[in-house]
């Protein structure tokens, strides 16, 4: 029985082991993060009380993808119809294949457009538009209350938070139908974090179903391995 015991155990810590393995290879998406939009010194200041009504999120989503989705949570009729990146000449191979309109919320319909940003000229290290994009006909196709629009590029995930941080990569905003039927634009902040706090990047933990079928797996190629190796747990018969 003592070798039944230590077999059996060298077995469950081989298991870990390849669990383990499966678990650190399996692709887990990265969390978004989540900025805001800053007023622009020197700017109109008609919309200054609305900049917290939208901001954007950041997310991983493939190999080499990243998807930034804007967002309007206001509740009156403010509506977001352009969009524009400046990315800095320093890291200016960072963004390629803008695609537009990826995994949209509600009646929105964006055309790509690299057109200049209203007030722009007044942003603080704003390289011109790189890429960019507005509105597709009505104003009905804008970013209206509780809808959002998604922006996707070839990009390193990791590479694009950090010059969002560091201001080489800004993402501007030209909104409409404020009140009164005024416009106004905005310009990226940085994280959602208490000011001296660094951006905390969380991955989610994977669902015990998830665990449970690496577990299955890592069990199963397991035993094919003992099998294929004629390898079989020897009982000692006791007196």
């Amino acid at each position: 029985m003592f070798l039944l015991i230590m077999k059996f155990g060298a077995l469950i810590s081989t298991l870990i082991v390849t669990t383990g393995v499966a678990l650190a290879t399996t692709s887990v998406p990265a969390a978004a993060v989540t900025f805001g939009f800053n007023n622009i010194a020197g700017g109109d200041t008609v919309g200054d009380a609305y900049k917290s009504d939208f901001s954007f999120d950041v997310t991983q989503s493939g190999s080499d993808k990243v998807l930034f989705k804007f967002l309007n949570n206001s509740s009156g009729t403010n509506a977001l119809k352009q969009f524009a990146f400046s990315v800095d000449n320093s890291i200016s191979s960072l963004l390629s294949n803008m695609m537009v309109d990826i995994g949209n919320v509600g009646i929105v319909d964006f055309d790509a457009n690299p057109q200049n940003l209203s007030q722009s000229n007044n942003i603080s290290g704003w390289d011109g538009t790189t890429f960019g994009g507005g509105t597709s006909g009505a104003n009905k196709n804008s970013v209206q209350s509780g809808e959002a629009l998604g922006v996707s590029f070839s990009a390193n995930y990791n590479n694009v938070l950090a010059a969002l941080s560091a201001g080489k990569l800004q993402v501007g905003i030209h909104v409409g139908s404020l009140p009164g039927g005024a416009s106004d634009t905005y310009v990226s902040n940085s994280y959602y974090v208490p000011p001296g706090n660094p951006p905390v990047i969380t991955q989610p933990v994977p669902e015990s179903g998830s665990i449970l079928g690496v577990i299955a797996f890592g069990i199963g190629g397991l035993l094919i391995r003992k099998r294929d190796k004629n390898i079989q747990l020897e009982t000692v018969k006791l007196d």
